[in-house]
Protein backbone atom coordinates (compact mmCIF):
# COMPACT_ATOMS: atom_id res chain seq x y z
CA UNK A 1 0.00 0.00 0.00
CA UNK A 2 1.41 3.72 -0.85
CA UNK A 3 1.49 5.31 2.30
CA UNK A 4 3.81 8.24 0.63
CA UNK A 5 1.93 12.28 0.62
CA UNK A 6 2.16 11.65 -2.84
CA UNK A 7 0.31 8.82 -3.35
CA UNK A 8 -2.38 9.58 -0.72
CA UNK A 9 -2.41 12.58 -2.81
CA UNK A 10 -3.67 10.82 -5.87
CA UNK A 11 -5.74 8.60 -3.56
CA UNK A 12 -7.91 10.93 -2.52
CA UNK A 13 -8.71 12.69 -6.22
CA UNK A 14 -9.51 9.04 -7.28
CA UNK A 15 -11.62 8.18 -4.40
CA UNK A 16 -13.22 11.71 -4.74
CA UNK A 17 -13.56 11.80 -8.39
CA UNK A 18 -14.65 15.26 -8.67
CA UNK A 19 -11.38 17.22 -9.95
CA UNK A 20 -8.67 16.28 -12.45
CA UNK A 21 -6.07 17.44 -9.82
CA UNK A 22 -5.10 17.74 -6.28
CA UNK A 23 -5.21 21.00 -6.21
CA UNK A 24 -8.97 21.18 -8.04
CA UNK A 25 -9.75 19.38 -4.52
CA UNK A 26 -8.60 22.60 -2.43
CA UNK A 27 -10.58 25.29 -4.65
CA UNK A 28 -13.83 24.63 -3.69
CA UNK A 29 -15.60 22.04 -1.55
CA UNK A 30 -17.45 18.93 -3.72
CA UNK A 31 -20.20 18.66 -1.47
CA UNK A 32 -22.05 21.48 1.12
CA UNK A 33 -24.38 20.08 3.93
CA UNK A 34 -26.41 22.72 4.87
CA UNK A 35 -28.31 22.71 8.11
CA UNK A 36 -31.19 24.73 7.80
CA UNK A 37 -32.94 23.54 11.14
CA UNK A 38 -31.17 21.80 13.98
CA UNK A 39 -34.15 19.65 15.36
CA UNK A 40 -35.71 16.06 15.07
CA UNK A 41 -39.14 14.89 15.38
CA UNK A 42 -37.42 11.24 16.36
CA UNK A 43 -34.97 9.64 18.52
CA UNK A 44 -32.80 7.73 17.34
CA UNK A 45 -29.31 5.41 18.96
CA UNK A 46 -27.35 5.93 16.26
CA UNK A 47 -27.64 9.15 16.99
CA UNK A 48 -25.74 11.80 19.06
CA UNK A 49 -29.39 14.21 19.74
CA UNK A 50 -28.83 13.77 23.52
CA UNK A 51 -25.61 15.65 23.86
CA UNK A 52 -26.67 18.49 21.34
CA UNK A 53 -25.10 21.65 22.70
CA UNK A 54 -26.51 24.16 19.68
CA UNK A 55 -29.39 26.66 19.33
CA UNK A 56 -32.49 24.64 17.57
CA UNK A 57 -33.21 27.78 15.79
CA UNK A 58 -34.07 27.54 12.18
CA UNK A 59 -31.36 29.35 9.42
CA UNK A 60 -31.94 32.91 8.67
CA UNK A 61 -33.16 33.86 5.33
CA UNK A 62 -30.26 36.46 4.93
CA UNK A 63 -27.54 33.59 6.38
CA UNK A 64 -29.05 30.93 3.62
CA UNK A 65 -29.43 33.81 0.60
CA UNK A 66 -25.67 34.19 1.72
CA UNK A 67 -24.45 30.68 1.79
CA UNK A 68 -26.57 29.94 -1.32
CA UNK A 69 -25.14 32.86 -3.32
CA UNK A 70 -21.83 31.68 -2.83
CA UNK A 71 -22.61 28.13 -3.77
CA UNK A 72 -24.32 29.42 -6.86
CA UNK A 73 -21.35 31.62 -7.88
CA UNK A 74 -19.44 27.95 -7.16
CA UNK A 75 -22.54 25.33 -8.89
CA UNK A 76 -19.73 24.48 -11.50
CA UNK A 77 -17.25 22.72 -8.37
CA UNK A 78 -20.16 21.25 -6.82
CA UNK A 79 -21.63 17.63 -6.94
CA UNK A 80 -24.19 18.48 -4.38
CA UNK A 81 -25.66 20.55 -1.87
CA UNK A 82 -27.53 18.54 1.20
CA UNK A 83 -30.10 20.66 3.04
CA UNK A 84 -29.79 18.92 6.17
CA UNK A 85 -27.22 17.59 8.99
CA UNK A 86 -27.99 16.27 12.42
CA UNK A 87 -31.85 17.19 12.56
CA UNK A 88 -34.84 16.37 10.08
CA UNK A 89 -34.61 18.82 7.37
CA UNK A 90 -38.67 18.55 6.70
CA UNK A 91 -39.19 20.81 9.76
CA UNK A 92 -37.79 23.42 7.81
CA UNK A 93 -41.30 25.12 6.45
CA UNK A 94 -39.46 26.46 4.32
CA UNK A 95 -37.16 23.58 2.73
CA UNK A 96 -38.95 24.26 -0.50
CA UNK A 97 -38.40 27.70 -1.46
CA UNK A 98 -34.75 27.14 -0.30
CA UNK A 99 -34.64 23.92 -2.77
CA UNK A 100 -36.26 26.40 -5.60
CA UNK A 101 -33.41 29.35 -5.11
CA UNK A 102 -30.40 26.73 -5.50
CA UNK A 103 -31.91 25.58 -8.26
CA UNK A 104 -32.67 28.26 -10.20
CA UNK A 105 -29.62 29.23 -9.51
CA UNK A 106 -27.82 26.33 -11.48
CA UNK A 107 -26.89 24.34 -9.16
CA UNK A 108 -26.91 20.43 -10.41
CA UNK A 109 -28.11 18.59 -7.55
CA UNK A 110 -29.87 19.45 -4.48
CA UNK A 111 -30.79 16.57 -2.06
CA UNK A 112 -32.84 16.59 1.19
CA UNK A 113 -32.25 13.03 3.81
CA UNK A 114 -35.67 12.12 5.75
CA UNK A 115 -36.78 10.48 8.19
CA UNK A 116 -40.07 10.19 6.21
CA UNK A 117 -42.29 10.76 9.36
CA UNK A 118 -43.26 14.17 7.47
CA UNK A 119 -43.24 13.54 4.28
CA UNK A 120 -46.97 13.76 3.61
CA UNK A 121 -48.43 14.92 0.06
CA UNK A 122 -48.44 17.95 0.30
CA UNK A 123 -44.39 18.19 1.33
CA UNK A 124 -44.09 15.78 -1.68
CA UNK A 125 -45.56 17.96 -4.41
CA UNK A 126 -43.54 20.70 -2.62
CA UNK A 127 -39.97 18.97 -2.99
CA UNK A 128 -41.12 17.87 -6.51
CA UNK A 129 -42.30 21.10 -7.87
CA UNK A 130 -39.09 22.52 -6.59
CA UNK A 131 -36.78 20.41 -8.41
CA UNK A 132 -35.11 18.44 -5.84
CA UNK A 133 -33.05 15.43 -7.29
CA UNK A 134 -32.31 13.52 -4.53
CA UNK A 135 -34.01 12.69 -1.69
CA UNK A 136 -32.68 10.09 1.10
CA UNK A 137 -35.28 7.95 2.79
CA UNK A 138 -33.82 6.66 6.17
CA UNK A 139 -35.99 3.64 7.12
CA UNK A 140 -34.10 1.25 9.18
CA UNK A 141 -36.38 -2.38 8.97
CA UNK A 142 -39.08 -3.65 7.50
CA UNK A 143 -40.08 -4.80 10.85
CA UNK A 144 -42.82 -2.64 13.05
CA UNK A 145 -41.31 -3.52 16.69
CA UNK A 146 -37.87 -2.96 15.16
CA UNK A 147 -37.93 0.04 12.79
CA UNK A 148 -39.93 1.55 16.10
CA UNK A 149 -36.77 0.62 18.42
CA UNK A 150 -34.58 2.07 16.12
CA UNK A 151 -36.73 5.09 14.72
CA UNK A 152 -38.32 6.28 18.16
CA UNK A 153 -41.23 8.65 18.23
CA UNK A 154 -41.92 7.36 14.80
CA UNK A 155 -44.86 5.27 13.30
CA UNK A 156 -43.80 2.81 10.80
CA UNK A 157 -47.10 2.60 8.77
CA UNK A 158 -47.37 6.51 8.48
CA UNK A 159 -43.69 6.38 7.34
CA UNK A 160 -43.91 3.25 5.15
CA UNK A 161 -47.29 4.85 3.32
CA UNK A 162 -45.49 8.53 3.07
CA UNK A 163 -42.05 6.48 1.38
CA UNK A 164 -44.39 3.97 -1.07
CA UNK A 165 -46.68 7.23 -1.73
CA UNK A 166 -43.38 9.84 -2.47
CA UNK A 167 -42.39 7.04 -4.76
CA UNK A 168 -45.68 7.40 -7.03
CA UNK A 169 -45.55 11.02 -6.88
CA UNK A 170 -41.92 10.84 -7.96
CA UNK A 171 -43.07 8.92 -11.03
CA UNK A 172 -45.69 10.92 -12.04
CA UNK A 173 -44.22 13.97 -11.81
CA UNK A 174 -40.82 14.19 -11.65
CA UNK A 175 -39.32 10.62 -12.37
CA UNK A 176 -35.79 12.45 -12.94
CA UNK A 177 -35.31 12.42 -9.30
CA UNK A 178 -33.76 9.81 -7.86
CA UNK A 179 -34.65 8.26 -4.51
CA UNK A 180 -32.04 6.65 -2.04
CA UNK A 181 -33.45 3.83 0.15
CA UNK A 182 -31.07 3.28 2.88
CA UNK A 183 -30.80 1.57 6.33
CA UNK A 184 -28.31 2.11 9.10
CA UNK A 185 -27.41 -1.28 9.84
CA UNK A 186 -26.85 -1.91 13.48
CA UNK A 187 -26.74 -5.00 15.83
CA UNK A 188 -31.03 -4.98 16.13
CA UNK A 189 -31.14 -5.25 11.94
CA UNK A 190 -28.06 -6.22 10.77
CA UNK A 191 -29.39 -9.58 9.76
CA UNK A 192 -32.29 -8.06 7.40
CA UNK A 193 -30.53 -6.52 4.59
CA UNK A 194 -31.14 -9.55 1.75
CA UNK A 195 -34.83 -8.79 2.24
CA UNK A 196 -34.81 -5.04 2.75
CA UNK A 197 -33.13 -4.61 -0.87
CA UNK A 198 -35.14 -7.22 -2.31
CA UNK A 199 -38.64 -5.17 -0.93
CA UNK A 200 -37.53 -1.62 -2.05
CA UNK A 201 -35.80 -2.74 -5.54
CA UNK A 202 -38.93 -4.21 -6.81
CA UNK A 203 -40.54 -0.56 -6.12
CA UNK A 204 -37.85 1.61 -7.00
CA UNK A 205 -36.20 2.35 -10.55
CA UNK A 206 -32.78 2.15 -12.49
CA UNK A 207 -31.75 5.93 -11.35
CA UNK A 208 -32.53 4.74 -7.89
CA UNK A 209 -30.86 2.73 -5.29
CA UNK A 210 -31.02 0.67 -2.13
CA UNK A 211 -27.69 0.52 0.39
CA UNK A 212 -27.12 0.01 3.75
CA UNK A 213 -24.61 2.01 5.80
CA UNK A 214 -22.90 0.52 9.02
CA UNK A 215 -23.46 2.34 12.48
CA UNK A 216 -20.20 4.23 13.18
CA UNK A 217 -19.01 5.74 16.34
CA UNK A 218 -19.00 9.74 15.40
CA UNK A 219 -15.42 9.86 16.29
CA UNK A 220 -15.77 8.64 19.09
CA UNK A 221 -18.66 10.60 20.53
CA UNK A 222 -21.70 8.13 20.47
CA UNK A 223 -22.40 6.52 23.60
CA UNK A 224 -22.81 3.30 23.73
CA UNK A 225 -21.48 2.80 20.28
CA UNK A 226 -21.68 -1.50 19.53
CA UNK A 227 -20.03 -1.44 15.59
CA UNK A 228 -20.75 -4.71 13.36
CA UNK A 229 -17.99 -4.33 10.96
CA UNK A 230 -14.26 -2.79 11.23
CA UNK A 231 -13.15 -0.03 8.92
CA UNK A 232 -11.16 -0.95 5.84
CA UNK A 233 -9.51 2.24 6.65
CA UNK A 234 -8.27 3.60 9.46
CA UNK A 235 -5.09 4.84 8.59
CA UNK A 236 -5.99 6.78 5.71
CA UNK A 237 -6.61 10.53 5.30
CA UNK A 238 -10.32 11.27 5.97
CA UNK A 239 -11.81 12.08 2.14
CA UNK A 240 -14.01 14.59 4.05
CA UNK A 241 -11.58 17.36 4.97
CA UNK A 242 -10.41 17.32 0.68
CA UNK A 243 -14.64 17.14 -0.14
CA UNK A 244 -17.13 18.41 2.47
CA UNK A 245 -18.15 21.10 4.19
CA UNK A 246 -20.82 21.76 6.82
CA UNK A 247 -22.44 24.73 7.81
CA UNK A 248 -24.70 24.80 10.48
CA UNK A 249 -28.14 27.19 11.39
CA UNK A 250 -25.53 29.94 12.73
CA UNK A 251 -22.97 29.75 9.64
CA UNK A 252 -20.55 28.29 11.86
CA UNK A 253 -18.56 25.61 9.90
CA UNK A 254 -17.28 22.94 12.28
CA UNK A 255 -13.99 20.49 11.14
CA UNK A 256 -16.09 17.73 9.34
CA UNK A 257 -19.52 16.11 9.26
CA UNK A 258 -19.31 14.22 12.64
CA UNK A 259 -18.20 17.28 14.92
CA UNK A 260 -21.87 18.26 15.77
CA UNK A 261 -21.01 20.96 18.42
CA UNK A 262 -18.16 22.30 16.41
CA UNK A 263 -16.06 21.36 19.30
CA UNK A 264 -13.18 21.56 16.94
CA UNK A 265 -14.49 24.83 14.47
CA UNK A 266 -12.92 25.70 11.29
CA UNK A 267 -14.49 29.35 11.48
CA UNK A 268 -17.89 30.89 10.28
CA UNK A 269 -19.09 31.51 6.96
CA UNK A 270 -20.38 35.07 7.67
CA UNK A 271 -16.79 36.26 8.64
CA UNK A 272 -15.15 34.66 5.44
CA UNK A 273 -17.35 32.92 3.34
CA UNK A 274 -17.08 29.12 1.78
CA UNK A 275 -14.14 29.25 -0.21
CA UNK A 276 -11.94 31.23 2.23
CA UNK A 277 -13.22 28.46 5.08
CA UNK A 278 -12.05 25.86 2.68
CA UNK A 279 -8.16 27.45 2.23
CA UNK A 280 -7.48 28.29 5.46
CA UNK A 281 -4.47 27.81 7.08
CA UNK A 282 -6.41 25.99 9.89
CA UNK A 283 -8.03 23.46 7.58
CA UNK A 284 -4.57 22.72 5.55
CA UNK A 285 -2.56 22.08 8.98
CA UNK A 286 -5.59 19.07 9.41
CA UNK A 287 -4.92 18.04 6.22
CA UNK A 288 -1.26 17.34 6.72
CA UNK A 289 -1.83 16.22 9.69
CA UNK A 290 -3.66 13.22 7.84
CA UNK A 291 -1.32 13.04 5.30
CA UNK A 292 1.56 12.72 7.12
CA UNK A 293 0.20 9.97 9.09
CA UNK A 294 -0.40 11.76 12.64
CA UNK A 295 -4.39 12.37 12.66
CA UNK A 296 -4.29 10.76 15.64
CA UNK A 297 -3.24 13.76 17.36
CA UNK A 298 -6.54 14.97 16.69
CA UNK A 299 -8.73 13.93 18.81
CA UNK A 300 -11.92 13.30 16.95
CA UNK A 301 -9.91 11.82 14.39
CA UNK A 302 -8.17 9.04 16.44
CA UNK A 303 -10.69 5.95 16.20
CA UNK A 304 -13.14 7.76 13.79
CA UNK A 305 -14.51 4.70 11.81
CA UNK A 306 -17.33 7.15 10.08
CA UNK A 307 -15.96 6.16 6.66
CA UNK A 308 -16.39 2.52 7.13
CA UNK A 309 -17.68 0.53 4.16
CA UNK A 310 -20.34 -2.09 3.71
CA UNK A 311 -18.37 -5.82 3.66
CA UNK A 312 -21.25 -7.09 2.00
CA UNK A 313 -20.50 -5.66 -1.92
CA UNK A 314 -24.40 -6.08 -2.50
CA UNK A 315 -24.54 -2.96 -0.44
CA UNK A 316 -23.02 -1.25 -3.36
CA UNK A 317 -24.43 -2.51 -6.80
CA UNK A 318 -22.02 -2.07 -9.24
CA UNK A 319 -24.98 -0.56 -11.63
CA UNK A 320 -25.01 2.24 -9.27
CA UNK A 321 -22.08 5.14 -9.85
CA UNK A 322 -23.28 7.85 -7.63
CA UNK A 323 -21.53 8.36 -4.20
CA UNK A 324 -23.17 6.86 -0.91
CA UNK A 325 -24.64 9.48 1.29
CA UNK A 326 -26.01 8.70 4.72
CA UNK A 327 -27.72 12.02 5.67
CA UNK A 328 -28.36 12.83 8.50
CA UNK A 329 -27.71 10.63 10.50
CA UNK A 330 -23.65 10.62 9.22
CA UNK A 331 -21.74 12.33 6.83
CA UNK A 332 -21.90 12.18 2.53
CA UNK A 333 -19.58 9.47 1.61
CA UNK A 334 -17.68 10.20 -1.68
CA UNK A 335 -18.02 7.09 -3.71
CA UNK A 336 -16.00 3.99 -3.07
CA UNK A 337 -12.55 3.67 -4.09
CA UNK A 338 -9.65 1.31 -3.34
CA UNK A 339 -7.49 1.97 -1.12
CA UNK A 340 -3.53 3.02 -2.20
Amino acid sequence: MATNESGLKEYLVERIATRSSYDGLLRFPSYLEIETVNACNARCPMCTITHWKRAGRPMTDELFGKIAREAIEHAGDLKRVNLYRDGEPLLDKKLGPRVSMLKDGGVKNVCVSTNVSLLDEARSKELLGAGLDTVIMSIDSLDKKTFEAIRSRLVFEEVMANALRFIGLRDQLRPRTRIWMRMIRQRSNRDEWPAYQEFWSKRLGPSDRVYYHNIFNWGSQLTGFTPVARSYEPNLPCVALWSLMVIFTNGDVPLCNVDFNAKFQVGSVLKDGIAGLWRSERMNDIRQAHLKGSKSRIRICKDCNVWDEPSDERAVSPRYAEPVDIGGDGPASPRRRKAP
